[in-house]
């Protein structure tokens, strides 16, 4: 009797109540936010799947881009969808929605949460693009700013800046790149090769 009667004198016990009451609420609060996350995440690979079927229409890229919401939560169904569009609108030749694009993809990696690794080869990718569509666009100020704020260190990095002075017909300073990317811990055969391309 007297285990009863503790039962019953812990169930009335009205801080014991709210503490099971809070418990409980807690434990639903947490299962439904677990299957909303789960829905959602589901409903975001379902749209990035429709989004990249649409792609392999013969929609243009410039129709696409104005009809199809590419904004993710999972920065990697982003990354992917603007890619492969920058990608369509090249091979359209629409170089300025092309550059937009990969614009865009280059500042929002230096905010991502991928690896530094990838996230660098990702980057000297893009600004590969970047600075080959400033050439082509004769964006000279743009690409002047995008090689004045990079932190790629790399052989290629210091060539394709090389190649976007040369292009520009600013020789000394296309020189200096080349320098760089000459210094570096490249192969003699690779120093050859850049050594070609140097301006007297």
């Amino acid at each position: 009797m007297k285990l009863l009667d503790q039962i019953e004198k812990f169930l009335k016990n009205k801080y014991t109540i709210f503490s099971l009451i809070g418990v409980v609420i807690l434990i639903i609060a947490l299962n439904v936010y677990s299957y909303f996350k789960t829905e959602k995440n589901e409903a975001e690979f379902l749209r990035f799947v429709e989004i990249n079927d649409a792609f392999a229409s013969d929609i243009e890229s410039a129709k696409l881009s104005n009809e199809l919401n590419l904004d993710f939560e999972n920065f990697g169904y982003e990354l992917i969808s603007k890619s492969v569009l920058a990608k369509k609108a090249l091979e359209e030749e629409n170089f300025e929605l092309a550059f937009s694009f990969y614009g865009e993809l280059y500042s929002s990696l230096k905010d991502s949460g991928i690896d530094s690794g990838t996230k660098q080869v990702l980057q000297e990718q893009f600004l590969e693009n970047i600075l080959r569509l400033t050439m082509q666009l004769e964006l000279y100020e743009s690409g002047k700013e995008y090689i004045e704020n990079s932190n790629l260190n790399s052989v290629r990095f210091f060539e394709l800046a090389g190649d976007f002075y040369k292009y520009y017909e600013n020789y000394e300073i296309a020189n200096e790149w080349y320098g760089k990317a000459i210094d570096s811990d490249i192969t003699d055969a690779q120093k050859n090769l850049i050594r070609l391309k140097l301006s007297n």
